[in-house]
C-alpha cells in the first residue's frame, strides 16, 4: 500500500476518522490539526516536478517528529545519483522557523525564517508548506460547502493571528468531513493572489480502516511548477533522538532501525 503525508503537506501523513458534519469551524480545524501532529514517523516520497526549470523526479526519505508546539523535519534525496545526499533540516517552534540545507559532500547553509517560502528541494512545495500547521491558527471560519471530484466538502478559511509569522496570509481548505481529509488546499498572499494549490488525487484505506491521502498534486502559481507526490514505506512510532534532527545528521542516509 502506498500513501502520502498531510502536507503537507505538513502536513504531507494524516490518518483520519469519521467526523460530525455539524462541527464548528474551530472544532473542525482542531481535529485536522490533531491528526497532523502524527508523532514520530519515517516515510519515502516520489516527487515528480515539471516546469520551473524541469527539476524531474527525485526519491526522498523523510524523518519527522511533531507535537503540538514544535515540528522537526529532515528531507534527504536518495535518487537520482547526481543529487543523492542533498538534504534539508527544517524546524518550527512556536512562531519561529529555521533550518539547514546540505549540498554534498559537506557544504551547509543556515536557513532563516525568510527562506521558508523558497522551494523545497526544487519542487512546487515551499519549505513552509511542509512545516506550517495552518489548522492551528486562531482565526477559522466555515465559508460554505462545495464539491471536489463529486465529493461534498466543507470549505474552511484559516488566517494567522495578527503578528503571527506565516508564509501565507490566508488558507482555504476543502475538507471531506466523512473521511476528514483535505481534498484541496489553496494558500493566498495578503492581496488575495493564489500562491499554491494542493489537490488530493487518490485516497486509500489502510488495514486498520484509516483513510490516507495516497497521492497529491501541488501547483505553484508563482513559479509555474507542478509536483506529483506519492509516498511509501511508512513507519509510525519511530524512536528518534535529538541528534537525528541536527545539521550533522544530514549526512546520514540510513533509515531508522525501529
Amino acid at each position: 500500500m502506498k500513501f502520502h503525508h498531510p502536507f503537507i503537506l505538513s502536513a504531507l501523513l494524516v490518518a483520519t476518522a469519521t467526523a460530525d458534519p455539524a462541527l464548528s469551524a474551530k472544532d473542525l480545524a482542531a481535529k485536522m490539526s490533531a491528526q497532523q501532529q502524527d508523532g514520530s514517523t519515517y516515510f519515502r516520497l516520489k516527487m515528480d516536478t515539471k516546469g520551473a526549470g524541469g527539476q524531474g523526479t527525485i526519491q526522498v526519505q523523510v524523518k519527522q517528529r511533531r507535537n503540538g508546539s514544535s515540528t522537526e523535519l529532515v528531507y534527504q534525496i536518495l535518487w537520482p545519483k547526481n543529487r543523492a545526499g542533498e538534504a534539508v533540516l527544517l524546524k518550527r517552534s512556536g512562531n519561529s522557523s529555521s533550518g539547514t540545507a546540505l549540498t554534498p559532500p559537506n557544504k551547509t547553509t543556515t536557513l532563516g525564517s525568510s527562506a521558508m517560502d523558497e522551494p523545497l528541494l526544487g519542487t512546487a512545495l515551499s519549505r513552509a508548506d511542509v512545516l506550517e500547521d495552518f489548522f492551528s491558527w486562531s482565526d477559522q471560519k466555515i465559508s460554505g460547502t462545495e464539491k471536489i471530484d463529486r465529493i461534498e466538502c466543507q470549505v474552511l478559511d484559516s488566517r494567522p493571528s495578527r503578528g503571527q509569522s506565516a508564509a501565507a496570509a490566508g488558507v482555504r481548505s476543502w475538507i471531506d468531513t466523512n473521511r476528514m481529509i483535505p481534498m484541496r488546499v489553496e494558500k493566498y498572499d495578503a492581496s488575495g493572489k493564489k500562491l499554491v494549490r494542493i489537490d488530493t488525487t487518490r485516497v486509500l484505506t489502510d488495514e486498520k480502516g484509516r483513510n490516507l491521502p495516497a497521492n497529491l498534486t501541488v501547483t505553484n502559481s508563482k513559479t509555474g511548477a507542478v509536483t506529483e507526490l506519492e509516498g511509501s514505506k511508512l513507519k509510525r512510532g519511530v524512536s528518534y533522538e535529538d541528534a537525528d534532527f541536527t545539521p550533522a545528521s544530514l549526512t546520514r542516509l540510513d533509515p531508522p532501525k525501529s
